[in-house]
């Protein structure tokens, strides 16, 4: 019990990046956050005996940083990919539900390389959706609640972007 209480703590803060992250516009600094938040993720994670999540959210913070310093090419998305597979497949203690994190991944990292910002802004929105479910199974309240505050919050910065992007 205890260790679900501090993986939920753990995730809080890890929550108000996440948030936070819903408001900023540029990619680069999303991607940022996303490291740091998915870092915080990983050890809530492992507490919570989520060890498909926590490699997901390892590979997602390498895979963040290659695409954040421009060097993420297509070579290298198939190996975090086939990466990604390898080490969920062996260690996946989760059954059906230990695939999600590496199918919302892989969706994630095909089409993260998106120059249009507004296109992005989506990606990230709909990537989050499957992952509200993913915390609320593995005990991270914090977690589900908060994935599902920042769809709201990134749809609503969406809005935001096509609005202005109609007023010019």
């Amino acid at each position: 019990m205890i260790q679900i209480v501090i993986a939920n703590i753990i995730d809080f803060i890890a929550s108000m990046v996440q948030i936070y992250s819903g408001t900023v516009k540029e990619k680069g600094k999303i991607l940022v956050l996303q490291i740091v938040q998915l870092g915080m993720q990983t050890v809530s994670m492992v507490l919570l005996g989520a060890i498909p999540g926590a490699i997901s959210n390892v590979l997602s913070c390498v895979r963040n940083y290659l695409c954040y310093k421009n060097i993420f090419t297509w070579p290298i998305k198939i190996v975090l990919i086939v990466l990604s597979l390898i080490l969920t497949v062996p260690f996946n203690n989760q059954g059906l539900l230990g695939y999600l994190p590496f199918a919302v991944c892989t969706i994630y990292v095909l089409f993260m390389d998106i120059k249009d910002p507004i296109k992005f802004k989506v990606l990230v929105t709909l990537t989050f959706v499957p992952w509200i479910f993913y915390f609320f199974i593995i005990k991270s309240y914090t977690g589900a609640f908060f994935a599902a505050t920042t769809v709201v919050t990134n749809v609503w910065t969406l809005v935001q972007m096509i609005r202005g992007e109609k007023k010019e």
